[in-house]
């Protein structure tokens, strides 16, 4: 039910396989001064085929094709896919850099990873991407009734406001698309990344406005502030910080990360991450994978910094010494191996922040 083609991809796909061959036979590794070359299967794994001809994605594709809601381009092309006058890409991903993106594609992608028939799924996204396109500004403007029109296709059985698991996924996927979006530098639309070539994640700059993207992007993603215009996207720089999971604080000190954390930051793992340290963290933050939306994930952090400057009274603590147990209905979840796997790729798409730097880390 909640299985991106990342899951798929992790299975085994005939048509994944010859996509590894083709960039292993027809390019050379990247260098350093080239850029990192992204991982082929998040790429993939990550994209989505709902509006492929019969609902997925059979053969090997070409390209995966980036769109935005808030794209005149995009939404030209989006409404003459929707109404049958161009053809449909095999894998797409969306942009959503800024809130009224986020607000507006959300819904779509929990309808993708609820329990429908691919085919039903097409259909349901096709009728919706038109209703959308005829009038895109209006349901910018008011997004609680374009939740409202996708509602109206949800599964029966079930709801857009009680499935919070395909809720929580698509909040996933969608961060997940944006970090390999900025990695890429392809955070314009509309935009196409090739399959058949290596896809690199070129140097960022310390200032520039690509690294502001990688930071805002690679950070953990409940805690960003709403992005609503250049001054937002100007002030992401002052807003960041590298927290080791290792370095012990005092109450005080864990009272002031509170305070910067819960007023709009941008957290990013750094230090010293050994595998038991990373174990720790990915069991630690796939828990709030599993939660529904960012709003009900600060509240959770929240509570976790609350509780820990209270035990910090006692001495100094680190986060990773924070952390604590799993939550035991987390570990219940039949979606707990999903969450840890995506709490895994956000923290190897992360470290692509110091390399990429010509600079320190934030």
């Amino acid at each position: 039910m909640f299985a991106t083609l990342r899951s798929k991809a992790a299975a085994g796909p005939k048509w994944l396989g010859i996509c590894a061959s083709v960039l292993l036979l027809s390019s050379p590794p990247a260098s350093a001064q080239d850029g990192l070359m992204l991982p082929l299967d998040a790429l993939v794994g990550y994209s989505v085929d709902w509006l492929a001809p019969s609902g997925e994605v059979t053969v090997a594709p070409e390209s995966i094709k980036v769109y935005s809601l808030g794209c005149g381009a995009c939404i030209e092309e989006l409404s003459a896919i929707s109404q049958g006058f161009a053809p449909a890409p095999s894998l797409f991903m969306f942009a959503t850099f800024s809130e009224k993106d986020r607000e507006v594609t959300l819904p779509l992608l929990a309808l993708g990873l609820s329990p429908i028939d691919p085919k039903t799924r097409r259909s349901n996204l096709m009728d919706l991407l038109q209703i959308y396109t005829s009038d895109p500004d209006h349901y910018r403007d008011n997004p609680s009734e374009w939740r409202t029109a996708v509602e109206s296709s949800w599964p029966a059985g079930s709801t857009l406001e009680s499935d919070s698991l395909a809720k929580a996924f698509a909040t996933n996927l969608l961060d997940m698309q944006d970090r390999l979006l900025a990695l890429a530098d392809k955070m314009g639309t509309p935009e196409t990344i090739s399959l058949t070539t290596p896809t690199l994640a070129p140097a960022a700059a310390p200032g520039s406005d690509r690294y502001k993207a990688l930071i805002a992007t690679l950070s953990l993603s409940w805690l960003r502030p709403s992005l609503d215009n250049r001054s937002d996207a100007a002030a992401i720089q002052k807003r960041a910080r590298s927290i080791d999971p290792l370095k012990t604080l005092n109450a005080d000190q864990w009272r002031e990360l509170e305070a910067w954390a819960m007023d709009g930051a941008y957290w990013i793992w750094g230090g010293s991450l050994g595998p038991d340290t990373l174990t720790s963290i990915i069991d630690w933050q796939a828990q709030y994978h599993l939660l529904p939306d960012n709003e009900v994930r600060r509240d959770r952090f929240q509570r976790w910094l609350d509780d820990t400057i209270e035990r910090a009274g006692k001495g100094p603590l680190s986060p990773l010494e924070a952390f604590g147990i799993a939550d035991i209905d987390a570990l219940a979840s039949p979606a707990w191996g999903t969450a840890r796997s995506d709490a895994r790729q956000q923290l190897v798409l992360a470290s692509f922040l110091g390399p990429l730097a010509a600079g320190p880390n934030p």
